[in-house]
């Protein structure tokens, strides 16, 4: 019978050092496309190595570049549409290049909007609090982008 601990593969969620340094790398990420920002850069030329320039500067393994990257881009597209788009969801390129269209004010918004929920940390949820958001069927519902017309199919 399978163990509610998880896996050594994913020792990123078990292990609360490795797990600051990654969150604290997404900040520093944050930060870095900020500056980017400033310098006109779109938010996705801003993020672009980012990920690898953030590991050499916080002196984490290279391994976790995509992983720093891709957090970092679906907290920005969280911030621009006040719901969590999976990394793999067909709407998120969409959602990046309507980012980029963005005035760079806009742009600069969304970035510090999405580092300020990154440090609000959210409470733990309980077992009951996740069994019942399963069991709420409006959680399952799927959701509009409001910055993009057009929508690829629901996978």
């Amino acid at each position: 019978m399978p163990t509610a601990a998880p896996a050594d593969s994913t020792r990123w969620i078990h292990d609360p050092a490795l797990a600051q340094k990654l969150s604290a790398a997404v900040e520093f990420l944050l930060e870095s496309v900020q500056l980017m920002l400033e310098d006109d850069y779109p938010f996705s030329a801003s993020l672009e190595g980012g990920g690898f320039y953030t590991c050499e500067q916080t002196g984490l393994d290279f391994a976790w570049a995509p992983l720093i990257e891709t957090e970092t881009a679906r907290l920005v597209a969280e911030a621009a549409t006040e719901v969590s788009p999976g990394l793999f969801a067909p709407e998120l390129p969409a959602l990046i290049t309507a980012i980029d269209a963005l005035p760079m004010p806009v742009q600069q918004a969304l970035i510090r909007k999405a580092a300020g929920r990154h440090l609000a940390r959210p409470a733990v949820p309980t077992g009951g609090q996740i069994t019942a958001q399963v069991h709420n069927t409006a959680a399952t519902r799927p959701y509009a982008i409001p910055l993009t017309t057009t929508r690829g199919p629901r996978r």
